[in-house]
């Protein structure tokens, strides 16, 4: 009877296991995603470098930088694409682009656009960004057929201007001003055929098509290099970080 007893509890221990077992592998299974996997954000090696040899330098390590946010003046309020709708290019919060590249300068960022602090601390520069102009156009658009059958294409672009100030904080006196500029394209080429072959009509389009992404692509890099450009041009002893730009803004 007890030998019995022992075979019926070990039995059921193995089979609670099992059970356990099983459902920890199905929540596991549950909780994966095919999705990609997040990344971490990242600006140019150009842009890394030149941030790297300013922040080296230890000249920003005092000066301390009111960020405001961001104002977009270009008019264009609404895009649809596949997939999004939406505005066409996000405002406030862009300026934490402008406090990420402070940060790795190695200033320090004092966060304007989320309200104001508690506690006033006094700023030595303001900086400020702006939208300015966004133009959409198109270089090629075609689309041929000779006897119902033929390529087509189009190709186009969106240009993105944006500026960055800096001012002094106490008399909000402009101290440099830097205008920059980013084309993203974008291409459609494919064939079309409206034709028919002995009693069957056949109809259709194949394509394939690129689009540089317009809100990222045309945010990450610029805003970066208009800061790194007004830092440049306000503290002479860090102008020489400038070679590590691979398209290195005017110096002017």
């Amino acid at each position: 009877m007890k030998t019995a007893l022992r075979v019926a509890v070990v039995i059921s221990a193995i089979s609670l296991s099992g059970c356990a077992s099983m459902d920890e592998k199905r929540m596991q299974l549950q909780g994966e995603s095919t999705a990609a996997r997040p990344e971490s954000v990242r600006p140019s090696n150009g842009i890394e470098k030149t941030l790297h040899c300013i922040r080296e330098t230890g000249k920003l390590r005092k000066v301390i930088f009111a960020i405001g946010p961001w104002v977009d003046s270009t008019g264009k309020s609404n895009a649809s694409a596949i997939g999004a709708t939406g505005a066409f290019l996000r405002q406030a919060g862009t300026a934490t682009f402008v406090t990420d590249t402070i940060r790795r300068a190695g200033g320090k960022a004092l966060v304007k656009y989320f309200g104001a602090a508690p506690r006033n601390i006094r700023a030595d520069y303001i900086i400020n960004g702006i939208f300015n102009s966004l133009d959409f156009g198109e270089d090629v658009r075609a689309d041929i057929q000779l006897m119902g059958l033929g390529p087509r294409s189009r190709l186009g672009w969106a240009q993105l201007t944006l500026s960055v100030q800096l001012d002094a904080a106490s008399t909000r006196l402009n101290r440099q001003m830097s205008v920059v500029t980013r084309t993203v394209r974008y291409s459609n080429l494919g064939v079309s055929v409206g034709r028919v072959w002995g009693r069957t009509l056949v109809t259709g389009i194949a394509s394939l098509s690129h689009q540089e992404r317009l809100q990222f692509e045309a945010i990450n890099g610029p805003i970066a290099l208009a800061v790194i450009d007004v830092l440049l041009k306000e503290f002479p002893v860090v102008a020489r970080c400038r070679k590590y730009l691979v398209s290195p803004v005017s110096g002017s």
